[in-house]
């Protein structure tokens, strides 16, 4: 049985995602579903800006939610992408955009680019 996020509320917005290679300074092997890595606003200084609790739920070509069954999710794809704090999700709404760039980071390190591609969740906060 698939446990989403989405049994709990909407997705906030979609990403168009590209896990980096070991050799990108990324990770060793690719991660599983549920993992809970944060995200980097593409240009912001992480020590600055710093960095958000913003997790990925990562989707089958066919928009459905691949199962947390042990198996590597894809190395690029589409992922739902939901803000733990539903507090901050009107300074969120307010920066993502179709287009906005960034990154999944664990920790200092940047393991993935992204790009939203569809806002949904969040297209009614403002």
């Amino acid at each position: 049985m698939v446990i989403s996020y989405r049994d709990r509320r909407t997705p906030d917005f979609r990403v168009r995602y590209r896990f980096l290679s070991e050799a990108e300074g990324g990770r060793k092997q690719l991660p599983f579903q549920h993992i809970r890595s944060d995200f980097l606003y593409g240009g912001d200084d992480p020590q600055k800006e710093g960095i958000w609790c913003i997790w990925p739920e990562f989707l089958a070509p066919d928009g459905t939610v691949l199962p947390e069954d042990g198996r590597s999710v894809p190395g690029e794809g589409l992922a739902d992408m939901y803000i733990l704090n539903t507090e901050l999700r009107k300074e969120h709404a307010e920066r993502i955009r179709v287009g906005t760039k960034g990154y999944f980071v664990e920790g200092p390190r940047k393991t993935a680019v992204c790009e939203v591609v569809a806002v949904e969740g969040l297209s009614n906060v403002l």
